[in-house]
């Protein structure tokens, strides 16, 4: 369970779906699509976490902390947008036991 409460809930985060369509030519297009938006608290990572992550599959990873869903459908493919930059979604990890808040691991692109 994240440990945090809705007061640190300070940066608003926007989830996008990636969809790809076929033009009336057969040309595939991919459409992204905002699907949800939301209040989130970024979880810092220290200097330690940082170094440690260097040259492994969560390097410039970040962890969103977001209110429970359970009428949105949240899935790895899609991905999230803070202040400009892009994050592709790496796990998603759900309060199966309290129902409060779920942590998205996500990684930068690009």
């Amino acid at each position: 369970m994240a440990y945090t409460s809705i007061g640190q809930m300070k940066s608003r985060i926007d989830f996008y779906g990636i969809k790809i369509i076929r033009d009336e030519y057969g040309d595939t297009e991919k459409v992204r699509t905002k699907v949800y938006s939301c209040w989130a608290d970024i979880k810092t990572q220290y200097l330690k976490d940082v170094t440690a992550t260097i040259g492994t599959m969560l390097e410039n990873t970040i962890n969103f902390v977001i209110r429970h869903q359970k009428d949105i459908a949240i899935t790895n493919d899609m991905e999230i947008v803070h202040e400009g930059i892009t994050y592709q979604i790496v796990q998603i990890q759900n309060d199966i036991q309290y129902k409060k808040f779920d942590t998205i691991i996500a990684k930068r692109k690009g």
